[in-house]
């Protein structure tokens, strides 16, 4: 998402910043769960979003109450739709771009011989959902960058 959603805030359009964004956006794709509807997970993730807003946010947005996501649900469910409804081809396409990866990066050679590597890509960021009554319910959990990641081969 490229800035261009805002949040409603008792019934008034507000723009966010790209970082308050995307982690609203977070949120939003999680409506669909149950989790999304405990207060642990709201308490947390307004917690984590609110480390993220800009001072004028913080300002503004004071209570999650006040928030109406329906912008962000309503795009996610038509990106939804729009992989539903992709062709045999265009998912074909998908597949064949997913095999070049796992191609690329889903061997290495160890001692000598050639070994599978079981997970080479990096989980996007997303709240955390865990089980039952988890903690960290509703936490973010945030994009790894390249300066993130340790190789250990040795």
């Amino acid at each position: 998402m490229l800035a261009r959603f805002g949040v409603l805030l008792q019934g008034n359009q507000m723009k966010l910043s790209k970082k308050a964004e995307e982690v609203a956006g977070l949120y939003a794709k999680m409506l669909g769960y149950s989790c999304a509807s405990r207060q642990r997970f709201k308490n947390n993730f307004f917690k984590d979003w609110t480390e993220v807003m800009t001072s004028r946010e913080k300002e503004i947005i004071e209570d999650f109450d006040d928030c109406d996501f329906t912008d962000f649900e309503e795009y996610y469910k038509q990106k939804a739709r729009e992989r539903k409804t992709m062709t045999r081809e265009e998912k074909l396409e998908i597949k064949r771009e997913n095999e070049k990866l796992t191609k690329k990066y889903g061997t290495c050679t160890l001692d000598g011989h050639k070994q599978e590597v079981v997970n080479f890509k990096i989980e996007p960021p997303a709240l955390f959902k865990g089980r039952g009554n988890h903690p960290k319910m509703g936490m973010v959990k945030e994009r790894v960058e390249a300066e993130d990641v340790v190789i250990n081969i040795g």
